[in-house]
Order: structure tokens, then C-alpha cells, then sequence
């Protein structure tokens, strides 16, 4: 009996349409399942987008932002990171955007704008004969967003090196995957305890055996033959330097170096141990720098910029205020000079006038803002009068309550005036000396050069030793050359 209920006709062919049928179906089911790996292969990429790495450094490193960002490029992509074009990117950028991202909330918008998994974002910086790379991944969800920073300070021969294991670090931390254990690295040299740096300079030596004890009252003594400075660091500047200060410009109580030579004048940021330079202005067409002082004369929790140039044949100042970007407040004729209180009292803003044949000229006055902020001239300074500029400190010396004026005077010499303008003391002995100096002026005798006015720096105090007591810190140039007036007298 046949089982199969079919004519035996039928039982032979179905095999045949079995084979046919599995034949159509096993294809599209195949497809299928490469279709959907396929798509969940995508769906598990992770998309990065690159933005501009703010530079910290002078123009002739300006490719450092478009280098680090190739190898970037080149050690991310792949796999399943897809990195997003430039030409997406730039389209939501700002002219000033193009020149580097710090943001974090503006970081996470542009990733959101480009529906980013991820966004890189940070700084480069030039320290002296090295680099700073400080560079933040940002992780991008519905929720919110997350942050991770990498940062190494490296030499300029190992920056290539670095940066690579940076870039793998990123994307190990994109992947998922535990990031490899950093090679161990050679300890950096500490000082001995007694050799440690402070500040800017390094501890004074300690005075010789059987050097002169200091009197008391207004005697002073020169140190330089008992006592050594010595440099704790440099910071490599492309200028010739005629001036410096220091001061809180952005209000984060953290002192921002300003740095002035002839033509730029430049902000630079506390980074570790040492300053990175963060902005830089020009001078205008021939105009020329001369001064500057920091001071937070107006109490607004931020210092102002006292800058002060040469336009014309007459000295011209401006007000500055700096917080990430020069924004200028005043520009009048004359000199203006911030004097700070070595007790952290508030600054005194001094002007002194200038014309085209006195270049200083006139009484120096006190100046302040008024309830507006305007700029005001005060009372004058009597006690100053004779003064060169530039020099005066303002202090109380012998703790009596009462501050006396500091400074040199024309004929070069260390002066102390009361606040009537008394002349306490005087030294015997010429001071002072720079390479900061202009010809300007009458002319005196045909054929002559216009006189020359030198811009002393400004006197310090300061307790450099840590004794409690604090120093009068006075430039004393020594000269290559000398004058034998009685050469031929012999």
C-alpha cells in the first residue's frame, strides 16, 4: 500500500521542487542576514569630529594645528571610528572659531549640530624649547555629555613620539578598550632642600662671614658683592624686551605675565612651572612701545594695562583691559604709570605730560577713575618732582605710618622724598642703565643727534630672602667701556 497517498508519478518529481524552492529561499535568507550585520555593523561605529586645536605660540609655529591634526586623523580612522569631513565642520565654524576650540559647551553644541559620538578639542602650547599638548575627548549622549582629558608637556625632539601614543590613547578610550600602562619615564632631578627655587629667582645666598650689619633708618647698602641671584627658568620670547609686569587680568587670581618690546607687546599665562604665551598685540604703523605697568587701579577685580608709546614726537598711553583679548578703554597724550603697594594695597596711577619739545614735561599728578569709570587727573605729587618716572616705587620704609616716595633722580642717583617732597636721602653713587632708549627732542648743535632719553625700569620691593624684611631691588648697569679723562695727562 503506498504510504504517501501520491501516484507514484508525483513521488518521483518532489524532490525536484524542494530543490527549487530551497534554492530561491536560502539566497534571500543569506542576504538577509548579511544585510543586518552590515547594519549593525554601522549602527556600532562610533563617529568622531576633530575641531580645531587652538596654538598658543608665535606665527612662525602656526602649522602645528594642522599637523597634529593629520596624525590625529590618520591614527583615528578606520575600523569603527569614522571620523567626520572638515567640510562639515567648517560650515558651522566663526572666523575666530577656525582658530582653535577651548570651549567645552561650545565643543558639545558643534558635536550635537553633526550628531557626533565624539568630539576632540583643545590647546597646543610653545613652553621655551617644548610643547604642552592638552587635548579633551568629549563623549556625547542624550543625557548629557562626558569628559576626558590628556595632557603631556614634552620636548620639541619627543612631540611626534607623544602625540602618537596620545592618539591611541583616544582611541583605545573610544573603542572601550583599557589603555595600555604608560612606559615608565626617568624621574625628573629635584633640587637639594637648600638649592629649592622661589618665585622668580632662587633664595639669596647667604651674606659672607663678617659683612657689614644694615643700619637702621635710611641707610642702604649695596648687596651685590654678598649676595647672587640666580635664574630658576627661562621663557623664550621673539623680542628684545623693554619692559615687563605682572598682574590678575582675567580675574582668576592667577598673575598674568605682560612682556613689551618696541613693536608687539604679550600676555602670557601661568602652564606649570613656567608661562605660555596667550595673546600678542602689535604696534601701529610707526608707532613704537616704550612702557608698561600692570595695576588694578579702578578695584574691579581686574588689573588694567598701562601702555605707553611713542606717536609722533610726544609719548601717547593707552588703556587695555585683557580677558583672552585685547579691548582698549583710554588712549590720551602723556605718560601714565600704575605703582603698585609692595603691602597689596591698592595701586596709584601716575601721569606725567609730554610735548613735541618736552617729552616729559610738567608736574606729575595722581589719577583716578570716577563713579562713570572716566579717567580723572588728581592732586599733584610734589614729592616726586625731579624724579625720573619711570623708577618710583611708593612705600613705608621706616613703618612710621606715613609712605615715602623712591626713585631716581636726574643725575641717576637712589632718592627717598617725603610726601612734601623733602629730599630723606640720597645716594652716593649713579645707578640705573638700559638698553631702553630713544633720541627725541631739540637738537642742540648742527649736525647733532637729538638727546637721548633713556626709560630706567622701575624700583622693586620685595622680601627676595624670606627674612621677613623686604629689599629695594635697584638695576645697575655695568658698562663694556669706560672713560680715561686723564689718558694723556701723564
Amino acid at each position: 500500500m503506498n504510504r504517501n497517498f501520491l501516484p507514484e508519478k508525483e513521488q518521483i518529481h518532489q524532490p525536484r521542487y524542494c530543490n527549487i524552492i530551497l534554492g530561491v529561499i536560502f539566497p534571500v535568507i543569506l542576504l538577509s542576514l548579511i544585510f543586518s550585520l552590515l547594519v549593525q555593523a554601522h549602527a556600532s561605529a562610533k563617529t568622531v569630529v576633530l575641531l580645531p586645536l587652538k596654538i598658543y605660540a608665535d606665527q612662525s609655529k602656526s602649522y602645528l594645528g594642522e599637523g597634529v591634526k593629520s596624525m590625529l586623523l590618520s591614527r583615528l580612522s578606520g575600523g569603527d571610528i569614522e571620523v567626520i569631513s572638515d567640510e562639515k565642520v567648517a560650515s558651522l565654524l566663526g572666523e575666530k572659531e577656525t582658530k582653535g576650540i577651548t570651549l567645552q559647551k561650545r565643543a558639545e553644541d558643534l558635536a550635537r549640530r553633526l550628531e557626533a559620538d565624539y568630539a576632540i578639542f583643545g590647546s597646543i602650547t610653545a613652553i621655551g624649547g617644548g610643547y604642552s599638548l592638552d587635548l579633551s575627548l568629549l563623549q556625547i549622549s542624550q543625557t548629557g555629555s562626558t569628559v576626558k582629558r590628556v595632557s603631556k608637556a614634552v620636548d620639541e625632539d619627543q612631540f611626534i613620539p607623544q602625540l602618537s601614543d596620545v592618539a591611541y590613547q583616544l582611541r583605545a578610550i573610544i573603542e572601550g578598550r583599557e589603555i595600555p600602562a604608560p612606559k615608565a619615564e626617568k624621574k625628573v632631578a629635584v633640587l637639594p632642600e637648600a638649592q629649592t627655587t622661589k618665585g622668580l629667582f632662587s633664595k639669596v645666598e647667604q651674606e659672607k662671614p663678617g659683612s657689614a650689619t644694615a643700619k637702621k633708618g635710611f641707610s642702604f647698602r649695596p648687596t651685590s658683592e654678598y649676595q647672587e641671584f640666580k635664574p630658576t627658568g627661562t621663557i623664550s620670547v621673539d623680542m628684545a624686551v623693554m619692559a615687563f609686569d605682572l598682574g590678575d587680568l582675567d580675574g582668576d587670581r592667577m598673575a598674568e605675565f605682560v612682556v613689551l618690546g618696541r613693536k608687539s607687546l604679550s600676555v602670557y599665562q601661568r602652564h606649570g612651572a613656567s608661562f605660555a604665551l596667550r595673546d600678542t598685540l602689535k604696534a601701529s604703523g610707526g608707532e613704537e612701545f616704550l612702557k608698561v605697568s600692570v595695576g588694578d587701579v579702578d578695584a574691579n577685580g581686574k588689573a588694567e594695562i598701562y601702555l605707553v608709546g611713542l606717536s609722533g614726537q610726544r609719548a601717547r598711553c593707552t588703556v587695555l583691559e585683557w580677558n583672552g583679548g585685547f579691548k582698549r578703554l583710554y588712549r590720551q597724550t602723556g605718560h601714565l604709570q600704575a605703582v603698585k603697594d609692595p603691602a597689596g594695597g591698592k595701586p596709584l596711577l601716575l601721569f606725567q605730560d609730554s610735548t613735541v619739545t618736552n617729552f616729559f614735561r610738567g608736574k606729575t599728578y595722581l589719577m583716578g577713575y570716577d563713579s562713570g569709570g572716566s579717567l580723572t587727573k588728581g592732586e599733584e605729587l610734589p614729592g616726586i618732582r625731579g624724579a625720573q618716572f619711570y623708577t618710583v616705587a611708593h612705600y613705608d620704609l621706616d613703618s612710621d605710618g606715613n609712605h615715602e616716595w623712591l626713585g631716581l633722580g636726574e643725575d641717576s642717583r637712589l632718592y627717598v622724598w617725603d610726601q612734601q617732597g623733602k629730599v630723606l636721602w640720597k645716594g652716593d653713587k649713579k645707578i640705573g642703565g638700559t638698553n631702553n632708549a630713544i633720541n627725541i627732542g631739540e637738537v642742540i648743535g648742527y649736525g647733532e643727534d637729538p638727546p637721548l632719553v633713556p626709560f630706567n625700569s622701575r624700583l622693586l620691593i620685595t622680601d627676595i630672602d624670606g627674612d621677613g624684611n623686604r629689599e629695594i631691588l635697584v638695576i645697575k648697569n655695568i658698562p663694556l667701556v669706560g672713560v680715561l679723562p686723564n689718558l694723556w695727562a701723564v
